[in-house]
């Protein structure tokens, strides 16, 4: 009855999302198909025209999709340095962080790895490319020629005509 039990595992997915895409939503659904809740951390910087808070509100639609609990938050430093920063402040959780397939992603964590010892809760887990790898700049590039089919491009398939509307709405309120 002394041990502690752990009750928490919780997926966390770092990134810019300018804009939050299908394979972006495929993805957190892949590392939280495991989890009780899941966390997105995302870059602060603009890109292209696209806003954090623009990226928040669209993950908030995306979330009621999830079916587990989500919270969305801007990160104050960097999406990396959020999920270190989580997993000091979360270490009775088993904590699941999602990397991106392309461009050495994984790499960024390997501290968790380096230090198991104070770590051995955190897996860090590769994601494969989801929605045949929708291109972020191809998508950017929609929405500033041709909203309507940059939210055909983009969006989750399985989203209401309600919500997709909604997000045409939050990128044109640059």
């Amino acid at each position: 009855e002394q041990e502690q039990s752990i009750t928490n595992s919780i997926a966390l997915l770092p990134g810019g999302f300018k804009p939050p895409t299908k394979g972006h939503f495929e993805a957190f659904k892949y590392i939280l198909e495991n989890a009780d809740k899941g966390v997105v951390f995302i870059g602060k910087k603009d890109r292209d025209g696209i806003t954090a808070e623009q990226s928040k509100a669209i993950w908030e639609i995306y979330a009621k999709y999830l079916g587990k609990p989500i919270d969305v938050h801007i990160a104050n430093v960097t999406p990396v340095r959020s999920v270190y920063e989580f997993a000091d402040n979360n270490k009775e959780s088993y904590i699941t962080v999602g990397a991106g397939a392309k461009d050495d992603d994984i790499k960024r964590y390997s501290y968790f790895e380096k230090n198991i010892d104070k770590y051995p809760l955190v897996n860090i887990v590769k994601i494969p490319i989801q929605s045949e790898g929708i291109s972020g700049t191809k998508t950017r590039h929609l929405i500033a020629n041709n909203i309507s089919e940059a939210i055909s491009y983009f969006t989750p398939n399985d989203m209401s005509e309600t919500d997709k509307e909604a997000i045409k709405s939050i990128l044109h309120l640059k």
